[in-house]
């Protein structure tokens, strides 16, 4: 019984939970699992104690990144409210530019590409050789 009081004692506990569910979770880098419906948590159990990088992810929003302290035998609960991200970065401008850039290329091909169309429809088609010829 001693042995199971020392293994409480040096482990932590971590229940996980965000809106909207389905996020991963990953403390320092080492996936943990997925978050559950929103009222919800996940538990990781048996943490080493010390302070953790937590990192939820789920596509079309923004990371949610923290930091955890894990106290032996305690439990610290997080709850994660995920916000939708900006499929345009506003931290790098230059995303922008390029994003832009490839737009206007993409509208130049296609408009060349109706010009030729058009182009090879129009053309006349040769006279057929006439018997009197």
């Amino acid at each position: 019984m001693q042995e199971r009081n020392a293994q409480e004692n040096t482990t932590g506990y971590l229940p996980v939970s965000s809106t909207p569910s389905g996020a991963e979770i990953y403390l320092d880098l080492v996936f943990k699992g997925i978050t559950p419906e929103p009222k919800g948590f996940i538990k990781i159990t048996n943490q080493t104690p010390h302070e953790y990088r937590l990192v939820l992810k789920k596509p079309v929003t923004r990371d949610d990144i923290s930091t955890v302290k894990i106290v032996s035998g305690q439990k610290i609960t997080v709850s994660a409210n995920l916000q939708a991200a900006n499929l345009i970065s506003q931290e790098n401008p230059g995303n922008t530019i390029i994003t832009g850039a490839l737009v206007v290329i993409i509208v130049i091909i296609l408009a060349g590409s109706v010009v030729l169309y058009a182009r090879y429809r129009r053309k006349p088609e040769k006279p057929e050789k006439s018997e009197l010829d």
